[in-house]
């Protein structure tokens, strides 16, 4: 028997297009394996006579009334894909409080707001699904969900905003900076304004969400500090990559007994592992777990279609549980009260790009107590190192005139009992 089941959406843009256009080619297999008849009843949009990358299905009724959508007694589920934050939660508030479950694919609002919305959905025995939130095509939130239910993460690390991983990959290559964003630009990958992007906001809300699945802990933007991508040069990543790592915009949380240290910022990862070869726009999740051990996820993160199929999968979920009357469990079950702190503040290895001379480095790392490996002419590799030695260091060469960049190297993190108990050699391997 199939059950017919009447969907609103709101927004028509990029995703929302890609919703209309898998909807219609799998409706058949949608119908056969699930007996879902999703019908697309309405669709809000902001400007009515905009032209379409998609033609709507018949029967299907385009208005520029949100209200109309979200409070229709015919429709049951609501897709959100029009962004924004204030007009997005008052609609999804909307949908809920009139007994629609919601599935979105807003990160920024899930990121700052889903603990009301998730609270309101389950009050009203409705609903909130966002799986196409973080990494766009790969269902990595449902993943932890389902498939680590009887393990424990220890570290989720993510590459999982496409426009800094393509400008990242593009100085690899030799592009500069400015080249690399003009590139992307002209590619679709970047925004006209591209601050959320390459500044690490857009990668920490997807952390926050990351975050609460893997480990039930939530995090704030102040807790993470994230750091963008501006301050880099193609030199510095051609040397890094010169060296055996690749630069990568890196969002990370680890756990170390009751504490959880998180980062976003550009880090070096080794290329001996998997994470480093995910390029251009490509997403990636690596997950190590007691149970499981390391698992990497990789996939776009963003796109039409690649998007719109995690939109649907949740659209299915939701229809299923409406028909089975089970609606208003919450999607993410895991919840902690870790001790949160950055990751930044713990002892680890570094890359360190300066033109001083190999003298005044070792005179520095001998007075520091730690050793520097020399990669390039102009690239060293710390030992394990804390930020107090790590900022002595910094002040050293800018005393000689010299300025220091330093990038974390990834995974090298040790917590700070493991770190006491390290003797670290003194010298300078040249």
């Amino acid at each position: 028997m199939t059950t017919t089941i009447a969907v609103g959406m709101l927004g028509l843009g990029t995703v929302g297009s890609g919703v209309v256009m898998r909807l219609t080619q799998a409706a058949r297999k949608i119908e056969q394996t699930q007996g879902l008849r999703l019908q697309l009843a309405a669709v809000a949009v902001h400007h009515l006579n905009a032209p379409r990358a998609v033609t709507l299905p018949i029967g299907t009724r385009l208005t520029d009334s949100i209200e109309s959508v979200v409070t229709d007694p015919k429709i049951q589920l609501v897709i959100e894909v029009m962004g924004t934050l204030k007009t997005a939660e008052q609609a999804i508030v909307t949908a809920l409080q009139h007994g629609k479950s919601v599935i979105t694919a807003n990160k920024d609002l899930i990121a700052t707001a889903g603990d009301r919305l998730t609270t309101l959905a389950q009050r009203q025995h409705c609903d909130l699904f966002y799986e196409a939130s973080v990494a766009g095509g790969i269902p990595i939130l449902r993943t932890l969900t389902d498939s680590y239910a009887t393990d424990q993460v220890t570290a989720v690390a993510g590459i999982i905003n496409g426009t800094a991983n393509y400008i990242l990959s593009a100085m690899t290559a030799g592009k500069s900076y400015p080249q690399a964003l003009a590139a992307a630009q002209r590619a679709g990958y970047a925004e006209a304004d591209p601050t959320n992007d390459v500044g690490g906001l857009d990668t920490t809300y997807k952390l926050m969400i990351l975050s609460q699945f893997a480990f039930g802990q939530q995090l704030t933007i102040n807790q993470i500090a994230p750091q963008g991508i501006t301050r880099l040069t193609a030199e510095q990543c051609q040397q890094a990559a010169q060296a055996g790592w690749q630069v990568k915009l890196l969002a990370q949380a680890q756990r170390f007994g009751d504490q959880l240290a998180c980062r976003v910022a550009p880090v070096a990862v080794p290329q001996t592992t998997a994470l480093s070869q995910v390029q251009g726009v490509q997403n990636g999740v690596a997950v190590t777990s007691q149970a499981i051990g390391n698992s990497l996820y990789t996939g776009p993160g963003a796109g039409s279609t690649a998007t719109a199929n995690s939109v649907l999968n949740d659209v299915i979920v939701a229809a299923q549980q409406l028909v089975r009357q089970t609606r208003g469990r919450a999607f993410n079950q895991n919840h902690a009260n870790l001790a949160v702190t950055r990751l930044a503040a713990l002892p680890q290895r570094y890359l360190i790009f300066t033109d001083s001379s190999v003298l005044a480095l070792q005179r520095a790392a001998n007075e520091g107590e730690f050793s520097l490996k020399r990669h390039t002419a102009d690239c060293y590799e710390t030992s394990v190192v804390t930020t107090d030695q790590l900022q002595q260091l910094t002040v050293d060469l800018a005393v000689d005139g010299h300025g220091l960049t330093a990038l974390p190297i990834a995974f090298s993190t040790v917590s700070t009992t493991a770190a006491a108990k390290t003797v670290q050699p003194v010298h300078v391997a040249i």
